[in-house]
């Protein structure tokens, strides 16, 4: 559920303009693009690899590895990753046995046509002391231009965050009972945020499809992933090489931590 989309960032990297030739990012064989997220508490499902493009090309995205040799490192063993269904160059861990915990330091290897990427990552400690500005979000149906609203704030470190809200119901009562055209995040059951900087996120009224109890998860980015967000919000005119902790490779590999606070959505 919590696919985070880099829009391209690393697989282009290695074709932009103006880069020296000598750099590592642009090899004259092709390089395995390495994006890995690992969550805390959570089975091993988001690994995915692809390859690098030219620009060029006119490709927006590389193309999905599904040959490669697969492998998390924990506290010295080694956990072997299976190719998931379908031609996406997604991995997961199939296996009951492995654990993903706050502190856990993991290790990846990725192995192709003789070529072997690595990388580590640390999973990070989640956000602390969650608070709700209120417990309830009451909404005026009748009232089209509805600015009700819920702040969800915590304490942590300076980094970024994304908040994952769903709904919890088994069977949820639309707000607005007669869907329209971009309504609220596609009357989709959950939404997420992009990643920011702060200590607290604002809930609003029109980010929301559905009545009743909701849970909102705040997840911690590790410090692999914040580079490289940050990185995706340069100034194309001034563009450095994009973060990345693969080594032999491109990408990122970076673990995830949450904490979460439920509310209801109610109809005044």
């Amino acid at each position: 559920m919590r696919k985070i989309i880099l829009l391209g960032i690393l697989a282009i990297s290695a074709a932009l303009p103006g880069c020296d030739s000598a750099s590592p990012l642009l090899p004259e064989a092709e390089l395995i693009v390495v994006r890995a997220y690992l969550y805390a508490g959570e089975p091993v499902t988001d690994v995915q690899l692809t390859t690098t493009f030219a620009l060029t090309t006119g490709d927006t995205a590389g193309q999905p590895i599904n040959d490669a040799k697969v492998a998390l490192e924990k506290a010295g063993k080694i956990y072997p990753l299976t190719a998931s269904a379908g031609d996406s160059g997604y991995y997961h861990y199939a296996g009951n046995d492995l654990t993903v915990q706050i502190g856990d330091r993991f290790k990846i290897s990725v192995e192709r046509s003789g070529q072997t990427a690595t990388g580590e990552t640390i999973i990070p400690v989640p956000p602390q002391n969650l608070a709700l500005s209120k417990n309830e979000l009451v909404i005026n149906t009748s009232t089209p231009f509805d600015t009700s609203s819920i702040t969800i704030s915590w304490q942590g470190e300076d980094t970024f965050y994304f908040v994952v809200v769903e709904n919890l119901e088994a069977s949820p009562t639309p707000i607005n009972q007669i869907p329209f055209p971009g309504g609220p995040r596609g009357q989709f059951r959950s939404f997420r945020s992009r990643p920011f900087r702060d200590l607290s996120y604002t809930v609003r009224r029109f980010d929301l499809a559905y009545f009743g109890n909701h849970r909102a998860r705040i997840y911690k980015v590790n410090q692999e992933y914040a580079n490289l967000y940050a990185f995706g919000l340069q100034d194309s005119r001034n563009l450095n090489e994009p973060e990345t902790n693969i080594k032999n490779g491109l990408g990122v590999f970076a673990g995830f931590s949450s904490a979460a606070v439920n509310f209801r959505v109610v109809r005044q």
